[in-house]
């Protein structure tokens, strides 16, 4: 039998919002139910698999459910559903820092937007993030599948099971390709630095944009989206996309924009999310669907 609680907020937090704020909802294994607001995500907690799911009950409250694990695993299942809508962070910073100059973002993230879809877990997030490294948005979902399906067994792999699958499987399975090697390194580094533990939980002072530059693989748009999703706004990742909204829709470089936003301070990234937020839905009425976007931006 399912069982429930209830997750008070200290802050508003738009779920709609926080599930349409980029691609990660289209990865597995994350499902979205448009018409109920239903937020959901297969689990593997204490060795056991399971689904943990969230709704909307007002803007300062969630409905938590979940089948397949035991009341003492409550805490953990809050703990993960803390981390996808960012429930720890204090948005009252950035609304200051952009409500002189960019007030509608400041409304925006004041009501309960400028949070990032997180995974339950760092490390998901990071492998997602490498997936994303050049590559077609197709190209990711179809590898974040294969790993969800095999190493995973129906939820995302942890670090040791997929230390265990092995570069070899990563490249000709899950065709993983040049991603696999550092996959592999990555995870054993994170692990041997007390980075990550043992369920890929992240420890945040310790995953700073250098060490994640540091790690063999990783480039300067895969650490600024990392630790975007740790809540440090102060780099835009660039990639192919963002180039290319800039240029087409705002007739200009990055660099440019960059420039033009400086006002943002250590809010510019999300100051970047929050113009694509707005350019691609009617923010009050936010409805996904089941449309595959391009790419995560």
């Amino acid at each position: 039998m399912p069982n429930g609680t209830r997750l008070d907020l200290d802050w508003p937090i738009d779920l709609g919002l926080t599930v349409a704020s980029h691609g990660w909802i289209h990865l597995q294994p994350w499902s979205w139910d448009p018409h109920t607001g239903r937020l959901s995500h297969a689990e593997c907690i204490g060795g056991r698999l399971g689904t943990v799911a969230t709704r909307q009950l007002d803007p300062r409250t969630l409905a938590i459910d979940w089948d397949g694990f035991d009341a003492v695993d409550q805490p953990e299942i809050l703990r993960r559903v803390r981390r996808w809508v960012s429930a720890d962070w204090n948005p009252e910073p950035a609304v200051a820092a952009l409500g002189t100059s960019f007030p509608e973002a400041a409304m925006l993230i004041a009501t309960g937007g400028g949070r990032l879809l997180r995974a339950s877990t760092f490390f998901e997030d990071f492998i997602k993030t490498l997936l994303t490294v050049n590559t077609s948005w197709s190209g990711t979902c179809r590898m974040v599948a294969a790993l969800v399906a095999e190493p995973g067994d129906g939820a995302f792999p942890k670090p040791s099971a997929l230390i265990e699958y092995g570069e070899e499987r990563l490249r000709r399975v899950a065709k993983l390709g040049f991603r696999a090697p550092t996959a592999v390194a990555a995870t054993l580094r994170m692990l041997d630095d007390g980075a990550i533990d043992i369920d890929g939980h992240g420890l945040d002072d310790r995953l700073d944009y250098e060490y994640l530059l540091a790690l063999k693989g990783i480039g300067p748009y895969a650490a600024a989206h990392c630790r975007m999703l740790l809540q440090d706004f102060s780099r835009i990742p660039v990639d192919s996309v963002v180039v290319a909204h800039l240029r087409e829709r705002h007739d200009t470089t990055p660099a440019e924009y960059i420039a033009a936003r400086a006002e943002c301070g250590v809010y510019l990234g999300l100051g970047y999310r929050l113009l694509r937020l707005q350019e691609k839905f009617q923010v009050a009425q936010v409805d996904i669907g089941s449309a595959v976007p391009p790419s995560n931006y």
